[in-house]
């Protein structure tokens, strides 16, 4: 299994915006067949802070999901939101608890 945090900060004036655009990626890559979780969690203490955390069955579903229509157009849509390139750590899990 894979497991992705991907670190965000967006701009205060553009959160909103960032919150809407996030909802059809979201949407669409749970619908996904490698994927077993994918949720967005926002920073208690800094409202444009958030992490994405992501479960995959293998390093084959994760490049199928970077090279879906969702994701690129979520790239093109939201850029303008972020104040700072999203910082994405990957994790391969061999056992579960």
């Amino acid at each position: 299994m894979i497991v992705i945090h991907a670190h965000i900060h967006v701009k205060h004036e553009k959160r909103d915006l960032f919150l809407e655009k996030v909802q059809s990626l979201i949407q669409h890559s749970k619908q996904e067949d490698g994927n077993t979780m994918y949720h967005l969690y926002e920073d208690t203490n800094d409202k444009s802070k958030f992490i994405m955390v992501e479960e995959w069955k293998d390093e084959a579903a994760v490049l199928l999901h970077n090279g879906t229509d969702h994701f690129k157009q979520f790239g093109e849509q939201a850029g303008e939101c972020f104040a700072t390139p999203p910082r994405v750590e990957q994790f391969a899990v061999s056992k579960k608890y």
